[in-house]
């Protein structure tokens, strides 16, 4: 006979017994009532999707932790997140639906990353999206909506940061930065303050290989001739393509110079434009690599933070939407009620999902080690649904709770079974078994929760097996009670015993189990 293979649990994954399982559940349920009240309807969506969903606009931070497989020569993937789930799932079927929508949901999402504490490669999100809504009332009430939900669930010394994908994205669109390099330096805001400046200019060399970032910042002094050359470069520089090659080539043939070489004269002359505009991005490279620098400083509270960003915007000449967008949606949360967590702005925020396009905020809570754990998060992506197929633009933004998380912040370790029974019922022997399940069957028809015993143990053991399972009251049939048509309804706390008819059982047990509430 072969040796038995001990099967383990994947690593990052968990399994969750009874008494947390309850406590969680209890959590989702508050959690869920909560959202209900906002006016939002549970949907229940696929684990399972097309890799593709992920991969338009998810970012590369859940990209490369995507449980990504082909089956049957299609390409699936276990959800990383359900906000493009909901969007994909409002292309398909609900389009025709009155807007605004509201929708909640709950729902297991999967990433590979690596396990450590308060992280895990298979959790819980419980979220709501808002579609077809924009505007400052929109983003404060799901601003208020997310706090309120942690401060029901029993969280109150939470900090709520808030920022705005406009900060930024303002500034590169006025710089003048190429699509390709200006949606790079946008995704890698987050990893300029986790990584540092080195990761990002890493990243950066894969588009402008030949350019030093590590040179003086400052213009050189140069002689005349370079001066010159310099003059001719920025004249080039502000030519379409088609006429600086025209430049250029006019340019030679008046020194009657020839290109010696067995490459084609437009192949040269190109490489040549190509590389004045790679050095041209260079610089500008340079330029907002320090201005990201500055705005990720900008971090605290509103009254300190929106006079220093005002200073940076007008440093720059810019008219910089994000500063007034959050004005707005701070004053529109003090509307909405009082928060009991702390309101922090944050001009580097950048969550690491390439579909935002406005606000964006996360909300931490501090740890049992002081540390601040993130428990829930989101933001404005008014173009998904478009880019997803949408047959007009709908504005759209949500949030999503990370269960497991606010559940281990409200664990006390004292947490009841979700095994503990109100009744443990036990027949003394087989023949006794009828007449115990009819007993349990009208106690459960109230709702009463019965555990029959059937293993056969000693009434001793049976009423030690009870007191271990934390059951209440234990009921008690054997041939004698047959008889009598009366059970023993035994009160476990007390050891007080009692003869009950079997019809007067399920009264008797319901006044017992209210006075030990």
């Amino acid at each position: 006979m072969a040796a038995a293979v001990k099967i383990t649990a994947l690593r990052g994954m968990r399994d969750v017994f009874s008494a947390e399982f309850a406590q969680r559940r209890q959590l989702q349920q508050r959690l869920e009532r909560h959202l209900q009240l906002f006016g939002y309807v549970p949907i229940d969506l696929p684990v399972l999707e097309n890799t593709e969903l992920y991969l338009r606009k998810s970012g590369e931070e859940i990209s490369a932790r995507l449980y990504d497989f082909d089956f049957k020569h299609r390409r699936v993937a276990l959800r990383p997140e359900i906000t493009a789930s909901v969007a994909r799932a409002y292309v398909e079927r609900l389009q025709d639906e009155p807007l605004p929508l509201r929708i909640q949901y709950t729902g297991p999402v999967f990433r590979y990353e690596k396990p450590q504490q308060n992280r895990y490669r298979q959790f819980t999100m419980t979220g709501a999206e808002l579609l077809g809504a924009a505007g400052a009332q929109a983003d404060a009430e799901l601003l208020y909506m997310a706090c309120r939900g942690l401060e029901q669930a029993g969280l109150t010394d939470y900090r709520l940061v808030i920022g705005h994908m406009a900060a930024l994205e303002g500034f590169l669109r006025q710089l003048g930065l190429r699509k390709q390099l200006h949606n790079h330096l946008l995704r890698n805001m987050e990893n300029l303050r986790k990584r540092g400046i080195n990761h990002v200019i890493e990243s950066l060399q894969a588009f402008v290989p030949d350019f030093d970032f590590a040179a003086a910042e400052g213009v050189a002094v140069v002689g005349e001739e370079e001066a010159s050359g310099q003059q001719l470069i920025n004249v080039l520089r502000e030519m379409s393509d088609e006429e600086a090659r025209g430049a250029i080539t006019e340019f030679l043939r008046s020194l009657n110079i020839r290109i010696d070489s067995k490459r084609d004269e437009v192949e040269v002359i190109d490489r040549l434009l190509h590389k004045i505009r790679e050095d041209e991005q260079g610089s500008k490279l340079r330029i907002a690599l320090k201005f990201m620098a500055r705005l990720g400083e900008l971090v605290g509270a509103p009254a300190d933070v929106l006079p220093r960003a005002r200073v940076l915007a007008a440093e720059n000449d810019l008219d910089w939407q994000a500063v007034t967008a959050l004005e707005d949606r701070l004053a529109r949360l003090a509307d909405c009620g009082g928060l009991r967590g702390e309101v922090e702005l944050d001009f580097g925020m950048n969550r690491g999902l390439h579909y935002y396009t406005g606000m964006m905020f996360e909300i931490h809570h501090p740890g049992a080690d002081g540390e601040a754990i993130q428990v829930c998060g989101g933001g404005r992506y008014d173009n998904l649904i478009s880019i997803l197929g949408g047959s007009e633009p709908v504005p759209a933004a949500g949030f999503a709770y990370g269960l497991e998380r606010i559940a281990r912040l409200l664990d006390t370790g004292e947490r009841e079974s979700l095994n503990r029974p109100d009744v443990y019922l036990i027949p003394i022997a087989e023949t006794d078994a009828a007449a115990g399940f009819r007993i349990a069957k009208a106690l459960r028809e109230r709702d009463i929760i019965v555990e029959v015993s059937m293993d056969g143990r000693s009434l001793r053991r049976s009423l030690k097996h009870a007191d271990r399972k934390g059951a209440a009251l234990v009921i008690i049939v054997g041939e004698a009670e047959r008889a009598r048509q009366a059970a023993i309804l035994r009160e476990m706390a007390s050891h007080q015993e009692r003869t009950v008819a079997f019809n007067d059982l399920p009264r008797r047990v319901e006044e017992l189990l209210n006075a030990h509430e």
